[in-house]
């Protein structure tokens, strides 16, 4: 049943990380909600902790560095042109392959990237919560929140991001086949 084409593999890929990142989402929105929601049912008072100002700045840190790591993984890897150089060094280091054996490939390699992203969005909201709890401040947890929903929303695994990975197979593919040397035409002297 392994004899899937590239376009139902990719559409599988899609559906199953789809799921994920659904699980990831409700996860960080349901730390926030019950996090947010419990701040406005009991009268809390901002702990006053002697760490308060370093908690507070290690976690912007850290929130901030994700936030650029993020970034980084996004703009080097979810973008057309590191997929056809993905598919062509993978083509060439195992030729064996065929096409439906390096596209399962890639859906690993980009599954495994856009699964970090979404993690470290994650991430990013639970620090927001993890503070809120620790100190009863309520405002880190509402920006890391956003932030973090942000990075889970703009990193959503789009069809349209997978569209042409048909074509840069066909491409790979048929540069195999054409011929090495195109036969030469004579030039007329006159």
């Amino acid at each position: 049943m392994k004899t899937k084409d590239p376009k139902t593999i990719i559409r599988t890929f899609i559906r199953n990380i789809k799921l994920f990142w659904q699980a990831i989402f409700l996860t960080g929105v349901l730390s926030y909600g019950l996090s947010f929601l419990y701040r406005f049912q009991a009268d809390l008072a901002l702990k006053n902790i002697g760490i308060l100002k370093i908690l507070n700045w290690s976690s912007f840190i850290v929130a901030v560095f994700l936030a650029f790591y993020i970034l980084h993984i996004k703009r080097t890897y979810f973008r057309l042109g590191y997929f056809e150089t993905f598919l062509k060094d993978l083509h060439t280091a195992d030729p064996e392959l065929d096409r439906n054996q390096l596209v399962r490939r890639f859906t690993r390699d980009i599954g495994s990237k856009f699964k970090r992203v979404w993690i470290l969005g994650l991430i990013i909201v639970l620090i927001g919560v993890v503070y809120f709890w620790l100190t009863f401040d309520a405002m880190n947890m509402h920006i890391y929140f956003v932030v973090g929903l942000y990075s889970l929303v703009i990193n959503y695994p789009r069809t349209d991001l997978f569209s042409d990975i048909p074509y840069l197979l066909k491409e790979i593919f048929q540069e195999e086949t054409a011929p090495e040397n195109p036969p030469e035409t004579e030039e007329k002297n006159s």
